[in-house]
């Protein structure tokens, strides 16, 4: 969607506030389907909770192709939000169910790094490659919609439940009501679900307003929509080393705080650069913050009490938090922008991402 805001604000004749605001409309979905998810995650597993989010994905986001203006992409991007954000509320609970404790930092890279490939290939070619090819931004969504059918279908037909048929009948006999109280009494997960407020506010903000604010700065489309694939390709780099490395330093905690840094003066740094120098902050500050959505997925579920079993719901709770930051976050910075001043947004995220460092003395040492 980033590298299409440009052709879609012209087509339908948006401002740069109302981009931000249809781009917050996922992840604010997601303040409403996150807990819900995870802990029907919990309850039926996560076979037929991917499924049916798959299919549904795929269908709910077709129809923003069929978009007349702001009203209609707005409700059809909260339809398709409702599904895509249940996903980070199911996917780390696979990799708590069917890995060990010590293999959980490496599995969650391994989705982070299939996020990131998934969006270096819809930015490399949204725009620039199957736009033209196929007769506009609209054609582009329809076609986008068919790999999450796929994705649907095969987890329906070939999708699998652990072997642990103890475990799953000791998730079947927790109730809604245990499950939610046992979540939302642990200090950790709210803590953890704040900095992703902060983290996901400043990421969504810059994703969806680079292509943007570089082509109206003189960048060609091409030239502006690899800077945004640079994020993603960046993150697929560094994920996994980063995350080794905070098994390496024995301290998730010190990782998640370096990286929240490094988020932070990145932002200061972009209306400071040009040329190829933007190329290099993005390329350096997305490797070095790479780890961030496995960590804060590990940590999570290393919680004590949490684990496979109530991961869904943990997860789902702190996914909750950090997308109500991910909805408000880009409206926000995107109002700040003008045509003598368009470098503002990128101050005001970095502020929202750098009110998250205090958080971390409220992390015990045991969390990571």
């Amino acid at each position: 969607m980033p590298v299409l805001f440009k052709e879609i604000s012209d087509d339908l004749g948006l401002s740069v506030a109302q981009i931000g605001i249809i781009w917050g409309l996922d992840p604010l979905a997601g303040v409403f389907i996150g807990l819900p998810g995870g802990l029907l995650a919990d309850r039926f597993g996560v076979k037929r909770m991917l499924a049916i989010v798959c299919l549904l994905s795929g269908i709910f986001g077709a129809l923003r192709g069929l978009s007349i203006d702001f009203l209609t992409m707005s409700v059809s991007m909260f339809l398709f939000g409702l599904m895509a954000a249940t996903t980070p509320s199911i996917a780390p609970k696979v990799t708590a169910q069917w890995f060990s404790r010590n293999q959980l930092g490496l599995t969650n890279a391994l989705l982070a790094i299939s996020w990131s490939v998934g969006s270096m290939i819809a930015t490399m070619t949204s725009a620039t490659v199957l736009s033209p090819l196929l007769g506009g931004w609209r054609n582009v969504i329809f076609a986008m919609g068919i790999p999450a059918i796929v994705a649907g279908l095969l987890w329906f037909t070939t999708g699998k439940e652990p072997h642990d048929e103890m475990k799953s009948s000791r998730l079947a006999s927790v109730s809604f009501r245990e499950t939610l109280l046992k979540v939302i009494r642990l200090k950790e997960v709210w803590v953890i679900g704040f900095l992703q407020f902060t983290q996901w506010g400043a990421n969504m903000g810059l994703s969806g307003y680079l292509s943007y604010y570089l082509k109206n700065t003189g960048w060609t489309a091409a030239g502006a929509d690899s800077a945004v694939t640079l994020i993603s390709a960046a993150s697929l780099a560094g994920v996994i080393p980063m995350v080794i490395l905070a098994d390496r330093i024995g301290s998730r905690k010190k990782m998640l705080f370096f990286s929240v840094v490094v988020m932070s003066l990145s932002l200061l740094l972009l209306p400071f650069t040009r040329g190829v120098m933007v190329y290099i902050v993005l390329v350096i500050s997305c490797f070095l913050r790479a780890g961030l959505p496995a960590l804060f997925n590990t940590l999570v579920i290393e919680i004590k009490g949490i684990g496979s079993q109530y991961g869904g719901s943990a997860i789902g709770l702190a996914s909750t938090i950090g997308m109500i930051g991910a909805f408000i976050g880009p409206p926000l910075g995107n109002s700040f922008a003008s045509s003598t001043h368009p470098e503002l947004p990128f101050f005001f995220w970095a502020a929202f991402s750098s009110i998250g460092l205090p958080l971390f003395i409220f992390l015990r040492k045991s969390s990571g």
